[in-house]
């Protein structure tokens, strides 16, 4: 009877301190895609383990499209994913407005074929770059944002996206390919093509915010990331993190660079901006601007 007792004791206290494991989704796999996310979405569930479970986290089996992942999280197939934000999006899952890439993604450089350098002097107009022909993710806020200001946009499915936007520049079915600071040098060394370069003259610069997002079903895991999160700000560990990646470095080098002529654009998918987004050179401005924007959670 007594060693019922103690085997039934053992089984309950196990259950009690079995970790709990959240499901995020991703576009892609590979050991370096959505590496910096995972660190930040698991730096703030460790930080706040001891007030919490402990909890840990594994990828949906399956990469798929971004409208694909909304679905999964609200079927509840999933709990966590990582975006752009759109008002549409926020207003369809739970966001974590907290801008993990200190609004860099929102800084554009152009991917060209080297030959297309000559196309883009310095004294360009930004009326004669929207007549080129550009290429972004069919279903990208980008997309919708440069089709808003006039640009020529050429949309790739996301099947193919990653492999056929960068085709289309080398076989000169595209003039340039806007893309993020952050990203644009993994995906050269990616492709590794003779023929690409970042254009050397012009950025684009518009309000463009990456969150984290929390299934309808789970707002606890919202409330503790924001908790999370914000320790790591306070902490300085969040700037360890975000400088530990050689792309974010290189981008904070790439948008701090005077020579380019910057083409500012406003966003047609969200209604607010960010004024302190930077929340490693302006922390206190920033949290300031952190709180009132998420004060319902504080």
């Amino acid at each position: 009877m007594w060693r019922f007792i103690i085997l039934m004791a053992c089984i309950l206290i196990s259950a009690v301190c079995q970790s709990t494991t959240y499901t995020y989704t991703q576009s892609f796999t590979g050991t370096q895609y959505g590496k910096y996310q995972f660190d930040v979405m698991q730096a703030a569930l460790d930080v706040t383990a001891k007030k919490y479970d402990k909890v840990s986290l594994k990828s949906h089996p399956f990469p798929m499209s971004q409208s694909r992942q909304i679905v999964t999280l609200l079927d509840g197939k999933a709990d966590l994913m990582w975006s752009v934000t759109t008002e549409k999006l926020e207003n369809t899952l739970l966001p974590v407005r907290f801008p993990l890439l200190q609004g860099l993604g929102g800084h554009r450089i152009f991917v060209i074929n080297q030959a297309m350098q000559a196309h883009f002097p310095p004294n360009q107009t930004l009326d004669n770059i929207k007549r080129m022909a550009c290429v972004q993710g069919a279903d990208w806020p980008d997309t919708q944002i440069l089709k808003d200001h006039h640009f020529t946009v050429h949309s790739a499915t996301w099947s193919d996206w990653y492999t056929g936007m960068y085709r289309s520049l080398e076989e000169g079915m595209a003039d340039y390919f806007p893309r993020n600071v952050i990203e644009v040098q993994r995906d050269l060394n990616y492709h590794l093509s003779e023929k690409l370069r970042i254009e050397k003259n012009h950025l684009l610069v518009y309000p463009s915010y990456e969150y984290l997002f929390v299934s309808p079903q789970r707002p606890e895991l919202q409330a503790r990331l924001y908790e999370g999160l914000t320790i790591l700000l306070k902490n300085g560990e969040l700037a360890k993190l975000f400088n530990h990646y050689p792309e974010h470095r290189k981008a904070k080098m790439m948008v701090n660079k005077d020579h380019r002529v910057v083409h500012h654009l406003s966003s047609s998918v969200l209604p607010y901006t960010w004024d302190n987004s930077n929340w490693e050179a302006s922390p206190q401005a920033f949290l300031q601007e952190f709180y009132a924007r998420n004060e319902s959670w504080f």
